[in-house]
């Protein structure tokens, strides 16, 4: 197809699902493309734009597309070294939408006639490098060929690993994993992450696979759940949207206390859309419980993801998963209340109750889940902290969390 000016070129999977564009008064517009809506296992892009034949105006189309994009210090540094407005989302995404979260890749051009895709591969050294460039360069913008994105505070890099090497895409090229490495000010990080992730599965949760890579740098090493292997060894992208972007919420607005969701409407959301509500909502209580259990008090929306391709819309496996409590620095007010209590040591039955009969489920039900994840942690969370110590990852932080759940523990059976 011709090239058009002044728009992007929005790929799922390298087939053309859309184009956004700027309007007369630099607001974006989005559209379907009409071969895409009546493509055999097409999709919406998001929840929030089902399909249609109109162009969906900025009001609907912001929300899903700023939430591809870090937040925050990550974005203004990003946005200085292109020098672009930090509020320019069309900009910002012409320039690093290449390899999103989900099946998305934003190009500038029609497919074909954007740059080489390719990778890169990073030794010890040029990782080490990279590393260390990324809080003055988030995710690399600016670099000849790099357009890498993905929604969050922190630095991160999305990269292809094979036989434990690690490349680095260029143009379109589809990531496998993301390197996470320590978080300025937050001792251990890497190992509290790693710990809560690992603990979540221990518990029966369907957490995204990550493990600490020790070599010249100590970093989080995440499994994309949004990737996958085909059998000529080809990457596929697997979309996903989260949570703000399925209820058109600004990612601005990520916390109920600016706006954002509440946990009754996360519940809400599964049971209108999920081809296993039952299923996924017993896992969304769960993720609840435990983040109480080990004080991640940072647990919001935007830290859950639905899965959209077929078979059908449904909960994509928990990520971000870290205790903020056993930072004394940090908010310790939940980010998502819990039978109207935000203060996770004020939590009782009652709130508990209300929780239920806000999302829907039956009280016993939602206590007695509680109180069986209680009396497992313990033993769980010490198992792990052994497991960690004997294979030289432990961090003093992690016996803070231990505690913390045991007393979480105790007050919650």
């Amino acid at each position: 197809m011709p090239e058009k000016l002044g728009q992007l070129y929005i790929y799922c999977r390298d087939r053309l699902t859309g184009t956004l564009r700027l309007d007369e008064r630099q607001r974006l517009v989005f559209l379907y493309d009409p071969e895409w809506l009546k493509a055999s296992g097409s999709f919406p892009l998001s929840l929030s734009l089902p399909f249609r034949v109109e162009p969906y105006a900025d009001d609907a189309a912001r929300p899903f597309f700023a939430n591809l994009l870090p937040e925050g210090d990550l974005r203004q540094l990003i946005a200085r070294r292109l020098h672009i407005s930090e509020q320019n989302i069309y900009g910002l995404l012409e320039k690093i939408g290449g390899d999103c979260a989900g099946a998305i890749s934003i190009l500038p051009h029609p497919q074909g006639l954007v740059e080489t895709s390719g990778y890169r591969e990073l030794d010890e050294d040029a990782l080490h490098e990279v590393l260390a460039e990324l809080p003055k360069r988030p995710f690399l913008a600016g670099e000849k060929g790099i357009r890498l994105s993905l929604a969050g505070a922190q630095n991160k890099l999305p990269v292809y690993v094979e036989n434990d090497r690690i490349y680095i895409g260029t143009g379109n090229s589809p990531s496998t994993h993301i390197l996470k490495p320590p978080i300025p000010g937050l001792d251990g990080s890497v190992e509290n992450e790693a710990f809560c992730m690992a603990l979540g599965r221990r518990m029966g949760l369907p957490v995204a696979d990550a493990l600490i890579r020790q070599n010249r740098d100590t970093i989080l090493m995440v499994t994309r759940y949004d990737r996958k292997r085909a059998e000529d060894g080809t990457i596929l992208r697997v979309h996903q949207e989260d949570f703000c972007q399925a209820l058109g919420i600004l990612p601005e607005q990520k916390y109920e206390g600016e706006g954002g969701p509440s946990l009754s409407r996360c519940f809400e959301l599964l049971k209108e859309v999920s081809i296993r509500p039952a299923v996924d909502q017993r896992s969304l209580l769960g993720w609840v419980i435990f983040n109480v259990l080990i004080g991640n008090a940072d647990a919001h929306a935007k830290n859950l993801s639905l899965l959209l391709a077929e078979p059908g819309p449904r909960l994509a496996p928990f990520y971000d998963i870290i205790s903020t409590q056993v930072y004394p620095h940090l908010a310790a007010k939940m980010a998502m209340k819990i039978g109207g209590e935000n203060r996770s040591d004020w939590l009782q039955s009652r709130h508990w109750e209300r929780l239920a009969d806000s999302i829907g489920l039956k009280r016993p039900y939602v206590l007695s889940m509680a109180r069986n994840m209680a009396s497992r942690i313990v033993h769980e969370s010490e198992s792990l902290l052994r497991a960690f110590e004997e294979a030289g990852k432990g961090w003093k932080g992690l016996h803070g969390i231990v505690r913390l759940a045991k007393k979480r523990s105790e007050k919650m059976q």
